[in-house]
């Protein structure tokens, strides 16, 4: 029963990491890269 258990868990944890952490960091990622170029930009101008 305890070795189900901590499966699960195991498949809950890699689902989440796959499909929320994963994307958030990249949308995240992105927008820091869209903001240093925007202040490069800015100080050019």
């Amino acid at each position: 029963m305890e070795t189900e258990v901590q499966i699960t868990l195991a498949f809950l944890g890699a689902g989440l990491l796959s499909y929320v952490i994963i994307p958030g960091m990249l949308v995240i990622w992105d927008r820091v890269l869209d903001h240093m170029d925007g202040g490069e930009q800015n100080k050019k101008v």
